[in-house]
């Protein structure tokens, strides 16, 4: 079932002292840790290349099934893609660390470009542990917090007594029989910057107090809740009323990952704010119904010469937003016509330099050796969206270990959309301008737009 809203990002916060934001030209800049990453609360330094591999590959999978689960004419990849789950922190690429109420508790959750609604668990919820040191968000501890009342807006209210306090409810329904229920309410979110240690605090900020879970796995005890970033409704009816905090605290956000083998690397991050980097070529920015960014190409190209696929392939997806930029999705999924030619002509330049080997599937095209070392030659792969902006896939973003003697092309045949992972957006600042409705790419070190 297509959910109202979705996972992937991260943070850590360190409260030293409380400012809130000015009503315009401000930028929040927070950490992005990878789920595989040394910083991660979920790192697990046993893990072999081909398990993190696995787990990126099985994501992907589950990740496909989701987005295409709105649509009635896609078909599946043609392999399993019955999910575990689709928040389940496996299925994962980056997570959030905020802290909400007042006083404020830490947070860790999950954060996607392809949801809206903020939620997190509030005691009693069923199920929760707390086995995992996880800090759970007591609603009735905080002096800022606010349920929202029912009104005719209101699908349903809690409240079985006529005397009883009646509170607007919301029920999310994800992939793979998961869903969170809970209220939704009002609450201050507590940022740390990045740049300068301020902490950033945002007042009445909608969201959802989950009491109820439901799924085969649930939720990984480590995790609180989801952070979504899409452009979501304005709700009229509700102060500061946002459902997206991207649209709750201005109109852009943006972030820059680059080097996501490197478990050390430590200069991922996210921005908030009418202040954000919004640098370099832009290309118009589509939304589907429910917020979801979209984008049109115009074409792939190899070693910088543009690759014979039919324009109308990519006119059609557009037509439909079927061309999307996804954080929660890590890989290139690219349509089954585009893929075709993209393989050919990768299997023709590699036929003399590299040993191709049995494909591991999804991934079709396999090689001997290591990102590393054999394919460091070989040329780049380029998205070109319509305006003439492109994004360069060097080796790193082409192509994924998924063996300590196996590398293969990260691109997979889909026989619907196409998905724009983060492998593909690596090395870029990437900056969403919701207001103008454009998406910018600016190739360059992460580390000198984290200020």
């Amino acid at each position: 079932m297509a959910p109202t809203t979705t996972s992937p990002l991260i943070i850590t916060l360190f409260l030293f002292f409380s400012i809130s934001p000015p009503s315009h030209c401000f930028k929040i800049t927070t950490k992005l840790i990878h789920r595989d990453s040394y910083f991660s609360p979920l790192y697990n330094a046993t893990a072999t290349t081909a398990d993190r591999a696995g787990r990126i590959l099985e994501a992907t999978l589950a990740r496909y099934g989701h987005l295409i689960s709105s649509y009635d004419d896609d078909e599946p990849l043609g392999v399993d893609i019955e999910a575990s789950g689709s928040w389940g922190t496996k299925f994962n690429i980056f997570y959030v660390n905020f802290s909400i109420g007042d006083p404020p508790v830490p947070q860790l959750a999950l954060m996607d470009t392809g949801s809206d609604l903020l939620w997190v668990k509030c005691p009693p919820c069923s199920p929760c542990s707390t086995s995992s040191g996880a800090t759970y968000f007591y609603s009735f501890n905080s002096k800022t917090y606010s349920p929202l009342p029912c009104t005719h807006d209101c699908k349903k209210c809690t409240g079985w007594w006529p005397w009883s306090p009646k509170h607007c409810m919301y029920t999310i329904d994800y992939m793979g029989g998961h869903s969170s229920e809970g209220v939704y309410a009002t609450e201050q979110l507590t940022f740390q910057t990045s740049n300068n240690g301020f902490v950033t605090t945002i007042p009445k900020v909608l969201f959802g107090c989950s009491t109820k879970l439901t799924g085969p796995e649930g939720l990984d005890p480590h995790v609180n809740g989801v952070l979504g970033l899409i452009a979501g409704a304005d709700t009229p009816t509700i102060p500061y009323g946002h459902f997206s905090l991207a649209t709750r605290l201005g109109t852009s956000f943006s972030y820059c990952v680059d080097s996501l083998s490197d478990r050390y690397y430590p200069h991922n991050h996210l921005s908030f704010g009418d202040a954000v980097d919004l640098i370099g070529e832009t290309t118009p920015l589509y939304l589907q119904d429910d917020g979801r960014y979209c984008v049109h190409l115009s074409g792939i190209s190899l070693d910088g010469k543009t690759l014979d696929i039919d324009i109308d392939v990519f006119a059609k997806m557009a037509l439909k937003n079927k061309i999307m930029m996804d954080s929660g999705s890590e890989l290139f999924l690219l349509y089954t016509e585009a893929f075709d030619v993209v393989k050919a002509e990768v299997e023709r330049l590699a036929f003399f330099e590299l040993k191709a080997v049995a494909p591991v599937r999804p991934l079709e095209l396999c090689f001997r050796g290591t990102v590393e070392k054999d394919a460091g030659g070989f040329p780049t792969l380029g998205i070109q969206f319509i305006g003439g902006v492109e994004l360069v896939l060097d080796r790193f973003g082409m192509f994924l270990q998924v063996k300590d003697d196996v590398f293969c092309l990260a691109v997979v045949r889909s026989k619907g959309v196409t998905i724009i992972g983060m492998m593909a957006q690596q090395g870029y600042n990437v900056g969403y301008d919701l207001g103008a409705r454009s998406v910018s790419f600016q190739k360059m070190d992460c580390q000198l737009v984290e200020g």
